[in-house]
């Protein structure tokens, strides 16, 4: 029987506003498997009336879906640490508040993501050894799926930091992807242990050292072949990194169009390959993953792209349950204590 699971959602984050968040939140009731569904509840934070509004409309009463009345918003444009102080009633902080007190036992939002990160880190806190929490995107790949770690939460990262993000993404590989040895990869410049920074240096060092299934250094050309499970990176290039692959799709489906659109010839090859390209085309789009969860805090929070779609809310709430179901943050917390007991032994 799957774990019961209550899914803080932020009604009001998303740039194209909280009805294709609703439509989200009725879509993983009504479209998504009940292996994932099963036991699983949603509180909807956001203005009252405007949210119940949108779910009657879209046909939501008959899901356990809830409202929780906030009544301010933090926009993108807002600091994240004087939002926090100036909007208490907004929905991004109810939500973090609703599991905080257990209301709720994970949360999605769609929002201003250095405020996601504030607020969860007030309201969650941090595991024991971690200094700062990790945003683990999924990227596509050849082959499986890889996670990047990190992808924009931390813009600059010491050398101990690196290290454990490569244990906090090796264990969501594990227990969410079911990877049986996660192969961790540093991103750098080269392949050869002598490239990069001092710092990357180092980081090779300690994650040579480790029992990680560490596989090197790993340069950007080689991620999309699914050379790697994780790729370890600081959040300045892992959100560049990201940004840009997930434009591929867009890319490669526009010059496909602009190529079709010379040759009838082009156009009947297409309706034979239309099958093979559509699985392309879902296999990068970045609503297909849903979210990001920030690794290293005492609960489950995953960040979505403000210009989510309704199926990338679904698939956020999607993720949200499956993060909490696997047992990762207890599995991270147990890991960092005995890396934290092996600083110890060793000084």
């Amino acid at each position: 029987m799957s774990k019961p699971v209550v899914v803080a959602l932020d009604a009001m984050g998303a740039d194209y506003g909280p009805s294709v968040v609703v439509d989200g939140a009725v879509s993983f009731f009504r479209d998504c498997s009940k292996k994932t569904n099963k036991n699983t509840r949603v509180i909807l934070v956001g203005n009252q009336d405007t949210v119940a509004g949108l779910l009657s409309r879209a046909g939501g009463q008959k899901y356990p879906i809830e409202i929780q009345h906030a009544s301010q918003v933090i926009t993108m444009d807002d600091h994240p640490a004087e939002a926090l102080k100036r909007k208490p009633d907004s929905s991004m902080v109810v939500m973090a508040g609703l599991q905080r007190e257990g209301v709720a036992n994970a949360m999605v939002s769609p929002g201003n993501t250095g405020a996601m990160m504030a607020s969860s880190m007030f309201a969650l806190g941090r595991i024991k050894g971690i200094s700062r929490p990790a945003l683990a995107s999924t990227i596509p790949t050849i082959g499986n799926p890889t996670i990047l770690v990190d992808v924009g939460a931390n813009v600059g990262c010491r050398p101990e930091l690196l290290y454990k993000f490569a244990f906090m993404g090796s264990i969501y590989s594990k227990l969410v992807f079911n990877v049986d040895s996660p192969k961790v990869s540093l991103l750098n410049v080269g392949s050869e242990p002598s490239k990069g920074s001092a710092d990357i240096k180092e980081v090779y060092k300690m994650l040579s050292g480790s029992r990680l299934n560490f596989t090197g250094n790993i340069e950007g050309n080689d991620i999309l072949m699914g050379d790697a499970d994780v790729v370890v990176c600081d959040g300045y290039t892992g959100n560049v990194l990201v940004k840009f692959i997930e434009s591929i799709a867009s890319m490669v489906g526009g010059t496909l169009y602009l190529e079709m659109k010379k040759q009838w010839t082009s156009r009947m090859g297409y309706l034979f390959m239309k099958p093979s390209f559509n699985k392309l085309w879902k296999k990068f789009d970045a609503a297909e993953y849903g979210g990001a969860p920030l690794l290293g805090l005492n609960g489950v929070a995953i960040v979505a792209h403000g210009s989510s779609s309704a199926l990338a809310i679904r698939n956020a709430i999607a993720a949200a349950c499956d993060f909490r179901r696997s047992g990762a943050v207890d599995a991270i917390r147990e890991k960092m204590a005995e890396l934290m007991e092996e600083e110890k032994a060793g000084e």
